[in-house]
């Protein structure tokens, strides 16, 4: 069955998110009003703005991030317009921007307006570092965002890359955000094959780090999700489930049509009845990730 077997199935109301709940991961992607550079290799879905607040009101999801997709490179405007059409009080952003290239001045504007953190996209783009070049990545990035106190950096890259992460999480001194269930090589998860998965629970003892939980259309193909309930369930219970935010990843970039609330509904079957996970998975841990008061 195809990854875009998932857009098929109609959920059933039987599980709601926590009022006041957040999507960790969105984009805004439209042509017309934000042209895609010259050259990308792989021309995206498109998804408003009208989409993004339409998919809020589906899943229940009132509070977003909006998250630089890497179409857009480092021109972070649909980000910066966005936070500037969503209030301050129910929205935050994710841009990119390149650390030997920006200013605290810049960085200052930007937070202001509501962004907390950047985005480091490996997967993606395809990009290939060394560990050296991976640590010096994010130790640049870190000496930046430092200042910032509540800032974080979105990693998205092979699990196999976190063993190169793990051991600078302390001499970083920021939130590290593992997008994308920290992105395993395949599923069901095997703890014993799973090249980085060590280093993810290592990391994720840490209170700075948290791992979305989301874009599962991207690992799995199973429409009822079977596959990823290990990966899952061992996530929300690393940290007394304080480490895991829920994302839908709209307009969802590699699977045109699928709707998120399928997936939404059995994350939150998957607490097991626990109400304060769900609130922690869907809101709680958000506001803290994201600095929201």
């Amino acid at each position: 069955m195809s990854i875009n077997a998932h857009r098929h199935l109609t959920s059933s109301p039987t599980y709601n998110p926590p009022e006041g709940s957040w999507d960790s991961h969105i984009h805004v992607i439209e042509p017309k009003k934000y042209p895609f550079p010259n050259g990308i290799p792989r021309i995206p879905h498109e998804g408003t703005m009208a989409g993004a607040l339409s998919n809020a009101s589906h899943l229940g999801l009132p509070n977003m991030v909006f998250v630089q997709v890497s179409t857009y490179g480092n021109d972070n405007t649909w980000i910066i317009n966005a936070l500037k059409e969503v209030e301050p009080s129910r929205s935050r952003g994710v841009v990119a921007f390149d650390p030997d290239n920006i200013d605290s001045q810049t960085l200052q504007q930007w937070h202001a307006l509501g962004v907390r953190g950047v985005r480091l996209n490996l997967r993606s783009t395809g990009t290939k570092l060394s560990k050296a070049e991976i640590q010096t990545a994010l130790l640049k990035y870190a000496e930046k965002l430092r200042p910032m106190n509540t800032w974080s950096i979105g990693l998205y890259a092979d699990m196999a890359m976190l063993d190169h992460v793990q051991p600078l999480v302390s001499e970083l001194g920021v939130k590290i955000v593992l997008e994308h269930f920290g992105s395993p090589a395949s599923l069901p998860l095997d703890t014993t094959k799973e090249a980085g998965w060590d280093s993810l629970q290592k990391m994720m003892e840490d209170p700075s780090v948290y791992a979305k939980i989301s874009a599962p259309y991207i690992f799995s193909k199973d429409p009822e999700f079977n596959d990823l309930e290990v990966l899952v369930k061992s996530l929300l219970s690393m940290r007394n489930g304080d480490g895991v935010v829920f994302a839908s990843d709209w307009p969802h970039t590699q699977s045109k049509g699928y709707d998120a609330k399928l997936f939404m509904e059995k994350c939150l079957e998957w607490c097991n009845g626990d109400e304060d996970l769900q609130k922690k998975l869907f809101r709680d841990n958000a506001k803290i990730l994201w600095d929201v008061q």
